[in-house]
């Protein structure tokens, strides 16, 4: 009977931990500078844990992305609430603050756990919170990517001042008034070369179910008659008004091997040739 009851206390301490576990409050953590303005990573599966005092009131951040929509409250009588852009401030004033607080933003939904007491070090307690800051890990992860991809991006761009030729096996078809005299690729990028003074036609990339895509493009600076598309691609179309041409890239490959035997098609001419 004795060893019954062990194990009992035993099974119940095991689920008063599983279930502490279940419940976990996210607590935001003290800043750097100074501990009463706080961060914390959004997790839209948690509750956020704010401990806030009365006479004082607490400004809580989102993303600068999104904005405040709607905000329920358990009990909307204990605490004060102005919302603005994507800013809260909410401030205790019900003698039974302990309620919880759901937060929907143009982007997201945050959940809070609400409670609130008189400072006894007045705006110098240790659970002070003046300002509370959400931090998004995977915004900012995007971003590196982003701005990484940008500085690669520009790097190739100041390579291809003086591109070495890789492949020159380009046909076309269609209008001549937006048909380029020269066309080739350096692995990377396409290279259009058009009658000087000419207005540049828009360029778009033929996809594999024969939509048409607007591709990124820019002006070579060293050479202002020259389109840089800023991808190889098996057809590209150009259009200027009712002006429509096509150019084959011949040795494509999508694995990104240039292949020098190129053969024509039926009603293609190869009138764009390299030196």
């Amino acid at each position: 009977m004795v060893r019954m009851k062990t194990l009992s206390c035993i099974a119940l301490a095991a689920c008063l931990v599983a279930g502490g576990n279940v419940y976990a409050l996210e607590i935001p953590h003290g800043g750097p500078l100074d501990k009463r303005v706080r961060f914390i990573d959004y997790k839209g599966a948690e509750v956020v844990q704010l401990v806030g005092h009365y006479g004082f009131s607490t400004h809580i951040q989102f993303s600068p992305s999104e904005a405040v929509q709607q905000i329920a409250m358990g009990d909307p009588d204990a605490w004060e609430i102005a919302p603005v852009g994507n800013h809260i401030f909410i401030k205790p004033k019900g003698k039974k603050p302990a309620t919880n607080m759901t937060v929907i933003t143009s982007r997201r939904v945050y959940n809070f756990e609400l409670s609130a007491h008189w400072s006894q070090n007045g705006a110098h307690s240790n659970d002070m919170l003046f300002q509370v800051n959400f931090r998004y890990p995977e915004e900012i992860a995007a971003r590196a990517k982003a701005e990484a991809e940008a500085r690669e991006m520009q790097a190739r761009l100041n390579q291809s001042d003086n591109p070495v030729p890789a492949n020159w096996n380009y046909w076309s078809k269609g209008s001549e008034e937006v048909t380029p005299r020269k066309a080739f690729d350096d692995g990377r990028f396409t290279f259009l070369t058009f009658t000087n003074n000419s207005e540049m036609p828009a360029i778009y990339v033929v996809n594999q179910d024969g939509s048409e895509s607007l591709v990124n493009t820019h002006i070579d600076p060293e050479n202002p008659d020259t389109i840089v598309v800023h991808k190889v691609a098996a057809q590209l179309v150009m259009r200027k008004g009712n002006s429509v041409a096509c150019i084959f890239n011949k040795s494509y490959d999508p694995e990104g091997v240039t292949n020098k035997s190129g053969t024509t098609i039926h009603g293609v001419e190869r009138v764009i040739k390299g030196s």
